[in-house]
């Protein structure tokens, strides 16, 4: 199946546990390989307090992306901090 970027866009992302983390704002493309490299979800409140801005969703963190949510581990949230805190350095 695919899925355009008007289909992604605010989809619902939620962990395999089932706690909703937010929704697909936009998605990065590799110009060179036209593939997507991250996710950027717009954190839910909760989230936003345990992390500053959008968090970074790599492919190899989905679980499964339907028409209807995209499924990612249950790690997302700290692994999307340890990227940041990577980046800043």
């Amino acid at each position: 199946m695919q899925l355009t970027f008007n289909q992604l866009k605010n989809l619902p992302v939620y962990t395999s546990s089932g706690d909703l983390l937010g929704k697909i704002e936009e998605v990065e493309i590799d110009p060179r390989t036209h593939q997507v490299v991250k996710y950027q979800v717009k954190s839910q409140e909760i989230i936003k307090r345990l992390t500053t801005g959008n968090l970074l969703i790599s492919p190899s963190q989905i679980i499964s992306l339907t028409n209807e949510k995209m499924v990612v581990e249950d790690n997302v949230v700290g692994n999307a901090r340890l990227v940041r805190e990577s980046v800043a350095s």
